[in-house]
């Protein structure tokens, strides 16, 4: 039988008895003071059909990667039970975060110095998966310092975060659609650094018409072109 190693706040993981992970989308959004939210850590409710979504999309994000050699530990999915199956990973524990334009937290942190919606072309930043201490943001410096990660394997992850963005800012492009911010999770197998977790709108900011999608929103018009 899986057994239960994570239980999250938008998914659950099960250690399969191959050595695999299943990983279980749940319907449930977060958001701070009542809004939705991706970034956020608190657990606001269900929407019907969004963790369907973010399968769909994760799937569709990782065949693209996929297609243009970025590896990640994706390896098939079960959309009619909303799992995905996928390799284990040294996960760690950091979100890498690659902003295209100022809004969300990085306002919140830096709004006397810039407005909403402002460029930041490719501005990639380090946060801790620390819900604790709010996942806080870590420089580089206090990442090697901390023997979290060397500097070879940071240029990389900034490297592989900057061309996994552009890939899915171009897709998005051709459907209508604009990536305003996006954080991916990095992981290792034998030695290799892969893209792990998900790529969906529980890790993304995209915008038509100057309107934030939400995760079934999303996932319609992007799957529906």
């Amino acid at each position: 039988m899986p057994k239960m190693i994570v239980q999250g706040k938008t998914k659950d993981v099960f250690l399969q008895e191959n050595g695999r992970l299943r990983l279980y989308f749940k319907d449930t959004v977060t958001g701070r003071e009542g809004e939705i939210d991706p970034g956020a850590d608190e657990v606001l409710g269900e929407i019907g059909g969004k963790g369907n979504a973010s399968l769909r999309l994760s799937t569709y994000f990782f065949n693209l990667l996929h297609t243009f050699g970025l590896p990640t530990h994706f390896i098939s999915a079960h959309p009619e039970e909303n799992s995905m199956i996928v390799r284990r990973a040294n996960s760690f524990n950091l979100e890498v975060i690659c902003r295209e334009k100022a809004y969300g937290s990085f306002i919140r942190r830096y709004g006397r110095y810039v407005q909403e919606g402002t460029p930041l072309p490719s501005l990639v930043e380090f946060t801790l998966k620390d819900d604790a201490r709010g996942d806080p943001l870590i420089t580089e410096d206090a990442l090697i310092a901390l023997k979290i990660l060397s500097r070879e394997v940071i240029r990389f992850l900034k490297h592989t975060t900057r061309r996994a963005a552009s890939l899915i800012q171009s897709d998005l492009l051709r459907k209508g659609l604009e990536l305003i911010d996006i954080k991916l999770e990095f992981g290792e197998i034998d030695g290799q650094v892969i893209i792990i977790d998900e790529i969906s709108g529980d890790s993304m900011r995209v915008m038509k018409r100057n309107r934030i999608l939400a995760a079934k929103e999303l996932c319609n018009l992007i799957l529906e072109n």
